[in-house]
């Protein structure tokens, strides 16, 4: 023999009979309704068992800071969940998630050049390490990391087996967490709805859009979302509200519908889908875009009776191509914003419409007045009020409103 290992047929019929194991349990999982928790614990109990590891740690992917964070572990963690965070290409974990490459250290781990150590992990003093990205449709989700206390040489059957596991999972975790992430963004976005109809405050609109653009950027972990509502006398769009970490993107100015890439959702009232804005001549901030980091775009129009009165656009720090479920999402988010619009715009024109009545007929109540103190004809009258209201600079309403005071109060 010259040393290789040789694959007997029972140790091949057995790793055949592990994946088609791992396939069943995975599409129980996949057809269950388990939350995400439940999901992530199912793929470490997946995972020990092909690994026989001491140990096993998840990370999942948070686009809008570019990092990986711990998620879940098979060892106590509550205090690091959520917390222990690592850089695109810092760490082992880091790097694999940077590269999708799958690592595995046979012995003294913590003298890889990459090794990053956490002292809340003891995992991080173990000999052996494994760590597999976990992809969906070429897309990171996480990375799962494999522990071992002592020296342990990973089989190429159990490298096969766990990234085998990290594929097929990957595709679940991915959609059970944007499930989660929409589902409480539009029950968020149902209570919006419904203020709707109770909040007649004139500041309505601005808190709705920037709501709305906080719960956006939180579901698709964006670092930039904006909603743009449409001038349509001079063809433009003005930022109204936005979720971004930069002063610069919330001060930069208009866009014209015309000649802009963002103004062309506008024109087919479609979704645009760009996977670098930098490469696209019609986008109009390229220093801007290349200073903040942003790199791919999906812009969605906001509909009402058929025409495009806005868009919302979310924006990422890495290349990426939306899915349909997420494209689907925003959609729907976009239709409520624009009926939060609409409803917002109705309240403002009716309440205009109550005030403008009211003054109507307290001017003519107290043109009435005049006419009958002064012994003035109606346009005398109101010419008078017009008058002194140029002349004190006031309201012709409050004009108004004191001369029936004073008729009011006079004794009888």
């Amino acid at each position: 023999m010259n040393g290789q290992m040789v694959e007997t047929p029972e140790a091949v019929s057995m790793a055949m009979g592990s994946q088609v194991a791992v396939l069943h349990h995975i599409s129980s999982v996949a057809s269950s309704n388990l939350g995400l928790d439940k999901i992530l614990q199912e793929l470490i109990g997946l995972a020990v068992e092909a690994t026989n590891c001491d140990a096993c740690l998840v990370y999942l992917v948070e686009h809008a800071t570019n990092e990986v964070v711990l998620r879940a572990s098979q060892l106590p963690h509550a205090a690091e969940i959520g917390h222990i965070r690592l850089k695109m290409g810092e760490g082992i974990t880091g790097w694999v998630a940077q590269h999708k490459s799958v690592v595995a250290l046979a012995a003294n781990a913590a003298l890889d050049s990459r090794f990053k150590a956490f002292q809340a992990l003891p995992e991080d003093t173990y000999e052996a390490f494994l760590s597999v990205p976990l992809i969906n449709d070429g897309e990171l989700i996480g990375v799962i990391n494999a522990h071992h206390r002592a020296p342990h040489a990973h089989t190429p059957e159990q490298v096969a087996l766990v990234s085998f596991i990290g594929e097929q999972l990957g595709g679940v975790i991915a959609r059970v967490r944007l499930a989660e992430r929409s589902h409480r963004a539009m029950q968020r976005m149902k209570t919006l709805a419904e203020m709707a109809h109770a909040i007649s405050a004139e500041s309505y609109l601005d808190r709705i859009l920037q709501a709305i653009a906080e719960m956006v950027a939180e579901t698709l972990d964006s670092p930039v979302v904006s909603l743009m509502l449409v001038n349509e006398d001079r063809r433009e769009l003005l930022i109204s509200a936005a979720r971004c970490s930069s002063p610069e993107y919330l001060s930069k100015g208009p866009l014209k519908i015309e000649d802009s890439l963002i103004g062309r959702v506008v024109r087919e009232g479609q979704p645009l889908m760009v996977s670098n804005v930098l490469e696209e001549k019609q986008y109009r901030y390229p220093e801007l875009a290349r200073k903040t980091g942003l790199v791919s775009l999906l812009s969605v129009p906001l509909l009402t009776r058929d025409k495009v009165i806005g868009t919302i656009n979310i924006y990422t720090a890495t290349q990426r191509v939306f899915s349909d479920d997420e494209i689907g999402f925003v959609r729907a988010v976009a239709g409520q914003a624009a009926i939060a619009i609409e409803n917002a715009r109705l309240m403002s024109e009716t309440l205009e419409m109550k005030r403008a009545l009211e003054e109507r007929k307290l001017v003519e109540r107290a043109k009435g007045i005049l006419q009958h103190k002064y012994n003035l004809t109606e346009e005398q009258a109101y010419l008078r009020l017009r008058n002194e209201s140029r002349r004190l600079r006031r309201p012709m309403r409050d004009l108004a409103e004191a001369i029936i005071l004073a008729e009011d109060v006079r004794p009888s």
